[in-house]
């Protein structure tokens, strides 16, 4: 029997585990809010934007945005839209309703070494579990902004921001509100 490398095997794991992409439907992105805006007659700005710098300024307030929730700050929103903040959730072993129930994540990265090591582990599906105390989410606060329909919005942080906040916490560099 040929004996494969990890990151073969990784590869081989990953493919089988890899969901469909999803489309968004129905949903205003930044071209949208351009032409809202310039539909509008740019509101009170003034002065018309090419698309260019609108999307360009959008990139940079994002990117802000990113920095300090990155950095473990809550973000508040203008005109009393809300704010982003990072919570504390604490993780667990506890017996709900006489059946056993596990809050720790998975580590996927331990996880796939064993099954690699180990077919055993990985025919019975045996998980490595990341047993740190703590686990941590950001929420959107909407309790004090003022629009309507508050239930249509969400935010969802891209892969890079989780992985930066991810890094920061393992440092040991953020403490959230519990």
């Amino acid at each position: 029997m040929e004996e494969r490398s990890f990151a073969e095997f990784l590869a081989e794991v990953q493919k089988q585990r890899t969901p469909k992409p999803r489309k968004v439907t129905n949903c205003w992105g930044v071209y949208d809010a351009y032409k809202q805006a310039r539909k509008m007659g740019w509101y009170d700005v003034g002065k018309a934007v090419s698309e260019h710098d609108f999307y360009t300024i959008v990139r940079q307030v994002n990117k802000l945005i990113a920095e300090e929730i990155a950095n473990g700050n809550s973000v508040t929103f203008p005109s009393r839209m809300g704010k982003l903040e990072l919570r504390k959730i604490p993780r667990g072993v506890s017996i709900v309703n006489g059946k056993l129930k596990v809050t720790f994540p998975p580590d996927w990265s331990e996880t796939m070494k064993l099954w690699y090591e180990d077919e055993e582990a990985r025919k019975n599906k045996t998980l490595v579990r990341d047993e740190s105390p703590f686990g941590y989410k950001v929420k959107y606060e909407k309790f004090d902004a003022t629009y309507e329909n508050k239930m249509f919005y969400q935010f969802t942080l891209n892969r890079f921001i989780r992985r930066v906040l991810k890094e920061n916490i393992k440092n040991g560099k953020i403490d959230s509100l519990w």
